[in-house]
């Protein structure tokens, strides 16, 4: 049977810019009351508040339905910031240039002004961007070679660069390197490095530095007692990490039990989220007061503030341990606000709940919604663009089960020859790997590593193919 190609990106593949890479390209992003998405033709839609021109449309009109962001595509990653009215977007294309639009008073859009824009300008001297964050008044970009850069709002330290003075273009942050991702809260920031460990700065009001202390800090200190985390989250007051083992911890404010622990008292180093394990899928987003997360079974659970029914369970009841969000499955992606939540499916459908005034929803409306609810007005968001070019085989021709497999091992089958094949980490490790020579019983043989989610890579013919592993 000959195979049949088609130039697309998995799903999956969104976590993944290249092996030894974990830079997970976000498609969705919340921010103080409005949203931003890449359609999957690469353009980008905005929607919700618009005050100071965060939607990049060229006006300052609120819009509950999607409006284009004039003159982007190619892009491959969004983030939104603010903290309500003052508020900027970002945009990473595929060129690895950052644009950015929406507030400028702190300098955040770097572009060496502090001029707010209704459309997106480029951030100056930036190239080679792998990854951004928006902060509440400040931007954060990882580059290709593991070092991060910030702009913007610098009053707690959060640009990382040992001041307080405010930048109106990237300056990079001191003594920090090998770092696999970012995460810009409102008033402080987070890096997770390639072994592992988690390393912030900024503003330390609620110990969301995570360092036992509530002392800002103008350059990056380690967090206390992480390691093998592969996702982190940062936000208003507050931190997240998930761990490749599945578990969540949380550390910081915790006045409406954003931490997940089971009480309502700030904690200055990380607590782990009470009854929550199998995040696997390593999908997680924090709000402003609340967190979201996808557990390996494809379910999704939320703890938090819930006064707009962000929380999703249809009440609108403050949780201190995860809630399950109603009616729900199958995400591929998330996002969260003030008082909001976004997700996408893996059928490219979107879906919001909770505080809904500014139309950040985007269903067309400013109701308030208690449940996850479809917009059908939001462009599909199944494909990615832009990252780069994968192949794909039709499902008859690859096979790897079980899959997920408690035991880790996995039986691997195709209909064409096999050069090698690998498999990678979220940290971008490679734990196994093996020529055709090796593959005769076609078992891939990950036992002996942690439970967590895996990237199979399949070469053959001078071409690369994909395939999630899920060790449970």
């Amino acid at each position: 049977m000959k195979l049949k190609y088609i130039k697309v990106l998995l799903p999956v593949i969104t976590a993944f810019l290249a092996p030894g890479n974990a830079t997970f390209a976000q498609r969705i992003a919340a921010g103080g009351w409005h949203s931003v998405v890449i359609c999957s033709d690469g353009t980008v839609k905005a929607f919700g508040e618009n005050a100071t021109g965060q939607l990049g449309n060229g006006t300052t009109t609120d819009q509950s339905t999607p409006v284009p962001v004039t003159g982007l595509s190619g892009v491959s990653g969004v983030s939104a910031g603010g903290d309500q009215l003052e508020a900027h977007s970002m945009a990473l294309k595929s060129d690895g240039t950052v644009w950015t639009w929406g507030s400028n008073i702190y300098g955040g859009l770097g572009n060496g002004t502090t001029t707010s824009t209704t459309a997106p300008v480029q951030a100056t001297g930036l190239s080679g961007i792998t990854a951004i964050s928006a902060g509440g008044w400040h931007s954060v970009a990882l580059k290709s070679d593991g070092t991060v850069w910030a702009w913007g709002w610098n009053s707690d330290g959060q640009l990382g660069d040992g001041t307080t003075t405010d930048r109106n273009t990237a300056v990079q942050v001191i003594g920090l390197s090998g770092v696999t991702a970012i995460a810009a809260g409102t008033y402080h920031v987070l890096a997770l490095k390639s072994d592992g460990t988690v390393w912030a700065w900024g503003d330390n009001v609620s110990g969301q530095v995570g360092d036992g202390s509530t002392t800002d800090r103008t350059s990056p200190v380690q967090v206390s007692g992480l390691t093998g985390v592969v996702k982190i989250a940062a936000g208003r007051f507050f931190s997240l990490a998930v761990k490749s083992d599945g578990t969540v911890w949380t550390w910081g404010e915790n006045l409406y039990g954003q931490l997940g622990n089971g009480s309502t008292t700030d904690s200055h180093t990380p607590v782990q989220v009470s009854g929550l394990t199998g995040i696997t899928t390593a999908t997680a987003a924090t709000g402003a007061f609340h967190v979201m997360a996808e557990k390996s079974d494809g379910t999704v659970w939320a703890w938090g503030r819930n006064t707009y029914g962000n929380l999703g369970d249809n009440t609108t009841a403050n949780s201190s341990t995860p809630v399950q969000m109603t009616g729900i499955s199958s995400v591929a992606g998330m996002a969260a606000g003030t008082n909001f939540s976004l997700v996408h499916k893996d059928d490219g459908t979107f879906w919001g709940c909770g505080r809904n005034a500014s139309g950040q929803l985007g269903d067309g409306t400013v109701t308030q919604h208690n449940t996850l609810t479809q917009s059908m007005l939001v462009c599909s968001i199944k494909d990615v663009t832009g990252i780069g070019t994968a192949y794909v085989a039709n499902v008859s021709d690859i096979a790897a089960f079980p899959n997920p497999s408690a035991e880790g091992k996995f039986q691997f089958a195709t209909t064409f020859d096999v050069q090698s094949v690998e498999v990678y980490s979220l940290l971008g490790a490679k734990v196994f790997a093996a020529n055709s020579d090796q593959l005769e019983q076609g078992t891939i043989d990950i036992s002996n590593q942690p439970t967590g989610i895996y990237m199979l890579t399949i070469k053959s013919g001078g071409n690369s193919f994909y395939q999630k592993l899920v060790k449970q």
